[in-house]
């Protein structure tokens, strides 16, 4: 007798999802899902691969939680992170260094006892709250910098790739010589040069400037601290794009010599609508492996970025400079460096896992696998 097949519990919230995206999009699109039910199917057999990949999931996992702490820290973390309280233990010896677990009276707050679950920074301000508060920093600044940097390089490897020639020698000669500096040189080189024009840039425009400090989760007063914040970003939209242009380029070479495109051509279509509509969809599987694996490069550098000193200046909390302020007493106060330092860690690996399983879930052979063993499991139950 065949094997029976029972759908795991994710495979059923893999159906329902691509059932409701469907449903969805045919609110505006009238008959979609009926006229797209390949690419449905095809959308059920990826969330099918996730599925079966342990390291993916737990990678998606960390992901999310990034995500969610990124977008709602500021507004958990128990204090603020401009607040610079004076501590005293029981003993009324003033501190400003507690320990993990510990607890510490507030003055001026009718000595209110609370306790610190992480300890608190030199300052005396909790260490929850900072890192709370760092996870927006660091999920903006991620967030800006990939959906700026990867579209100009993609626009400029389409181009370049499709054209050929001198187009192609050009732009692809500007992309070696920004390639053939280390990023992080390049990067420290650009934010040490910046702050003061974007911070002149930042003051001259009330509007814009109360946009980035809502952004950040700021108040007003950080507002003449934007600048070296800003630069950060600039720097590393300066030096991401170039590998996004060669990795596109590459592939348009190959795109373009094929059949659908010279059908395209044939029939009159722009080179627009055959570049975004043609060649893009059938090469963005490697570049959205390469940005997923990207966001947890961007984390890294720009705490790196912090640590040097080019990013975010006190009170602005960001988990580079933590780390930073904390090595100075360490190891004697271990936890101002272990605990910042482990949440860049599982960010980092989490989209690094994410990054390998997608590389996985987008190559159809391993969906044509997973389709094969769905179909016998399938005439199994059937059978039984």
């Amino acid at each position: 007798m065949r094997e029976e097949y029972k759908k795991s519990i994710l495979d059923k919230l893999a159906d329902k999802l691509v059932i409701g995206i469907g449903k969805f999009i045919t609110l505006f699109k009238k008959d979609w899902m009926e006229k797209n039910r390949s690419k449905l199917e095809e959308w059920r057999l990826m969330l099918y691969a996730l599925n079966r990949s342990p390291p993916a999931l737990i990678g998606l996992f960390l992901v999310i939680l990034f995500i969610f702490v990124g977008i709602f820290g500021p507004y958990l973390a128990p204090w603020k992170y401009n607040f610079f309280p004076t501590l005293y233990t029981s003993n009324y010896s003033q501190v400003y260094l507690v320990p993990p677990g510990s607890r510490a009276t507030l003055e001026y707050y009718n000595n209110t006892v609370i306790s610190y679950p992480l300890g608190s920074d030199h300052y005396g301000r909790d260490l929850l709250s900072l890192i709370l508060q760092g996870a927006r920093t660091s999920f903006v600044i991620s967030i800006i910098v990939i959906a700026l940097g990867v579209p100009l390089g993609i626009i400029l490897g389409l181009v370049a790739g499709y054209y050929g020639g001198k187009v192609d020698e050009l732009i692809m000669r500007i992309t070696d010589m920004f390639l053939s500096f280390p990023a992080l040189i390049l990067a420290i080189a650009f934010s040490a040069v910046l702050p003061d024009r974007l911070q002149a840039l930042i003051t001259s425009h009330p509007v814009l400037e109360k946009l980035v400090l809502a952004i950040f989760a700021l108040d007003t007063r950080e507002a003449g601290n934007l600048g070296r914040l800003l630069a950060v970003i600039v720097a590393m939209i300066i030096v991401w794009w170039p590998g996004y242009a060669r990795i596109t380029r590459g592939s348009t070479l190959t795109e373009r010599e094929k059949l659908y495109v010279e059908a395209a051509r044939a029939v009159g279509l722009p080179t627009r609508t055959i570049l975004f509509r043609h060649i893009l969809p059938n090469i963005i599987g490697p570049i959205l492996v390469y940005i997923t694996l990207d966001f947890g490069s961007v984390v890294l550098m720009e705490a790196g970025l912090s640590f040097l000193g080019l990013g975010a200046t006190p009170p602005i909390a960001d988990w580079g400079r933590i780390v930073y302020d904390g090595a100075q007493y360490f190891p004697r106060c271990w936890w101002l460096v272990f605990y910042p330092g482990l949440i860049v860690l599982l960010t980092a690996l989490g989209w690094n896992l994410l990054g390998d399983g997608l590389r996985d879930i987008l190559d159809p052979r391993t969906r044509r696998s997973i389709e094969f063993k769905v179909k016998k499991q399938k005439e199994g139950e059937e059978g039984a």
